[in-house]
Order: C-alpha cells, then structure tokens, then sequence
C-alpha cells in the first residue's frame, strides 16, 4: 500500500501547490479590474476552492496520517509537520475568507471586500510558505 500512497500523496501535494498557483494567476488576472470583474473573480475562486482545493488538501491531510506510521522521525520530520499543518490550517482560514469576500463582493460591500481581500492575500502567503517548507523537508527527509 505505501508503494501506491506515496506517489498519490506527492501528486495531491503538487495539485494543491498547482491549485493554489492557479488562483494566483486568477487574482493577478481580475484583481482592480473593475468591480464586475472582481465579482466573477470571486465567484470563480469560490468555486475553485469547493470543487477542487478543499478535496485536495482534504486527501492530502489523509495520505499523510496513513503514511505517518512509516515515516523516518526525527527534527526534519517534526519541522516538515509543522510546515504541512501550517498549510493546511491556514488554507482552511484562507476559504472562509474566500468565502466572506464573495458574499461582500455579492452584496456590494466593496470596504468590507477590500479589508477583506488583503488579508486573504496575507494569509494565501503563509499557505504556499507552508506547502513549500514542508515539500523541501520532505525531499531532504529521503
């Protein structure tokens, strides 16, 4: 089984990484664009988060509990926990304000969206430093 659990929890790893990249572009693309812009903006992010990253790091939370029992443990290891918890809590914070910031941008509360918005972006910042620093531990742990 961990001959076939590993590879499936490095490529979830990498489509959460290519996910989060994704809506990067998505927000460079239609952010200050124009209000009706940063509405499908929103909507599209929402979408993005319900029907592909939630999913994912969801099962990337799961290859990872059952790989743990054969995990070599140690520092790294602990560190690149750290990392991946880091990412996968701030990730869960990042889709509630996705969320509040589509349902201000739907109601017109542009201030609230605003405020909003930076702070999604602050906290978009820790999950992608957390999916790195756990996928470069993880590479120096084997």
């Amino acid at each position: 089984m961990t001959n076939v659990l590993l590879p499936l929890h490095l490529a979830l790893v990498g489509l959460w990484l290519g996910c989060v990249l994704t809506e990067a572009l998505f927000e460079r693309a239609l952010l200050g664009k124009g209000r009706d812009k940063e509405l499908i903006l929103t909507a599209l992010h929402k979408r993005v988060d319900v029907f592909i990253e939630i999913p994912v790091f969801t099962l990337v939370v799961v290859t990872a509990m059952l790989l743990m029992p054969q995990a070599p443990m140690g520092g790294v290891f602990v560190t690149k926990l750290v990392f991946a918890l880091l990412a996968v809590a701030t990730n869960v914070f990042c889709v509630y304000l996705v969320f509040k910031r589509h349902q201000l941008a739907a109601t017109g509360d542009w201030t609230g969206f605003e405020a909003t918005d930076q702070f999604q972006h602050k906290w978009g910042a820790v999950v992608l430093i957390g999916i790195l620093g756990s996928g470069v531990l993880g590479l120096l742990q084997h």
